[in-house]
């Protein structure tokens, strides 16, 4: 799974350099809130930092930061 989506870098849930951290966190946020929208964990083209987004969060205008989604949740 390597799919380019563009997004707010200011809609992030959380992020971490590793990407073990940003898993078990995203996975502690699904079951906190479980609000039924997904989540997907991406990575920054330019830092090679991890973010979690909501998915539905994705910019369709390419004017957010490029990222690679590494795992849906």
């Amino acid at each position: 799974m390597d799919e380019a989506v563009f997004f707010n870098p200011g809609d992030a849930i959380a992020s971490s350099h590793d990407f073990k951290e940003a898993r078990r966190s995203a996975e502690i946020i699904k079951t906190s809130k479980p609000t039924g929208d997904k989540l997907v964990i991406a990575k920054n083209d330019k830092s090679g930092k991890y973010a979690i987004y909501f998915a539905n969060k994705a910019r369709d205008d390419h004017n957010g930061t490029s990222y690679h989604i590494k795992d849906k949740l």
